[in-house]
């Protein structure tokens, strides 16, 4: 393990960032698995350590993941854990079991999969790790529950399949594309199944959070399929 803390290497992350010193103050004197967490969490960020070689850095995500197996195990069912867990399976390649993981973790906070109200307040006490790499470097727009709902149910529908082609469910694009946190590549997918579906759409209630993160390819196409029609 490195020396440096999960705060300070999780300071690199914008979605960390406005939560970082309440992740720091929070008690833990009363939470049992917080110091086994604490470890097995910088593990799992020795494996993001670019100046380790690929082996190590291999090694560091099956440790982690051996470790936070054995916490749920053992009772940690903590949203944080949870959370680490869908990472590391979709980091491993394993996302058919990332998204069962999500979809379980889901029914248990079933208001994720609703229109969030606007005076819901969210606070976590552990760091939480995004759940697949395209929220990594995507500032939190919001509050914390909207970053979740987006989060969660982006990871899902990259999961249950590669594209949306192959499921036709327009439903989830609904609740997502209202999150200011979506991705362009929600936009995308909803964009080409509802044209394949033959669904006229108007512009997306709020922009992609990383529009300016990840530029547009085929920009003049998509400029013609984003127009109301």
């Amino acid at each position: 393990m490195t020396e440096s803390a999960w705060y300070i290497r999780l300071g690199a992350y914008p979605y960390a960032q406005p939560f970082l010193i309440d992740w720091q103050i929070a008690d833990h004197g009363r939470d049992p698995f917080w110091s086994r967490f604490e470890e097995a969490l910088e593990r799992y960020l020795d494996s993001h350590d670019s100046a380790r070689p690929v082996a190590e850095r291999y090694q560091a995500l099956t440790e982690a993941m051996a470790r936070f197996v054995q916490l749920r195990a053992e009772g940690d069912g903590h949203l944080a854990t949870r959370m680490v867990l869908i990472r590391i399976l979709f980091d491993l390649g394993e996302r058919q079991r990332a998204g069962g993981e999500v979809a379980g973790l889901l029914q248990g906070m079933s208001w994720l999969t609703e229109p969030i109200p606007d005076d819901l307040q969210i606070h976590v006490n552990r760091p939480l790790i995004a759940p697949m790499p395209s929220f990594d470097l995507r500032p939190v727009k919001g509050d914390l529950g909207l970053w979740l709902q987006a989060a969660l149910l982006e990871t899902l529908e990259c999961t249950k399949a590669d594209s949306s082609y192959f499921h036709n469910d327009l439903q989830l694009f609904k609740l997502l594309l209202a999150n200011p946190n979506h991705s362009l590549e929600m936009e995308r997918r909803q964009r080409l199944l509802a044209t394949r579906l033959g669904i006229a759409l108007g512009s997306p209630e709020v922009p992609a959070a990383d529009r300016d993160l990840r530029p547009e390819r085929n920009s003049e196409v998509w400029s013609l399929l984003r127009a109301p029609t």
